[in-house]
């Protein structure tokens, strides 16, 4: 992983309290809404090793329901995500794993979105500085790393091309 200016390494702008746990599991809430394209009805969200462990404690929780229901790193409504899902009819389910065998990180989700007949499964790993890896969409095996809502952008369309939306 390489960073491209000071502003990586010290992280976005951003809720906080870690660009690691909060605005890093933002950009892979954001990743599942954006190719979803809209925000979901149903989502199981599974936590592993350290974002399972903290995921209340350091926002995780609110980060990915926040980026869910396509607000970016710096929307102060984060902090309500929890009542916003709810109001935007979201039910969600948590669940805790100890490691990830597909994506050695300790700070790995794998989401399962759902909405009307359609269902997608991502896999992103928050890796320092607010950056996000995605692993896996559906069953296919990806690569792709956001940062900015430019990233964010790209991405989502070089994964639609690539596995389908």
């Amino acid at each position: 992983m390489g960073y491209n200016s000071c502003f990586d390494i010290i992280g976005p702008i951003m809720v906080g309290p870690s660009s690691s746990h909060t605005a890093g599991a933002v950009w892979i809430g954001r990743a599942a809404y954006e190719l979803l394209g809209c925000v979901p009805e149903e989502v199981e969200i599974q936590l592993f090793d350290s974002f399972a462990e903290t995921y209340q404690g350091h926002g995780t929780d609110k980060a990915l329901l926040g980026g869910l229901l396509g607000y970016d790193t710096e929307d102060e409504r984060i902090k309500h995500a929890y009542e916003l899902a709810e109001e935007a009819n979201l039910t969600y389910e948590f669940t805790f794993e100890e490691n990830c065998s597909e994506f050695e990180h300790p700070n790995v989700a794998i989401l399962r979105v759902k909405t009307g007949s359609r269902t997608l499964e991502i896999g992103g790993a928050s890796v320092g500085g607010g950056l996000s890896q995605i692993f896996r969409i559906n069953n296919d095996k990806v690569d792709f790393s956001i940062s900015t809502h430019d990233d964010l952008q790209r991405i989502v369309q070089s994964m639609t091309e690539q596995v389908g939306r």
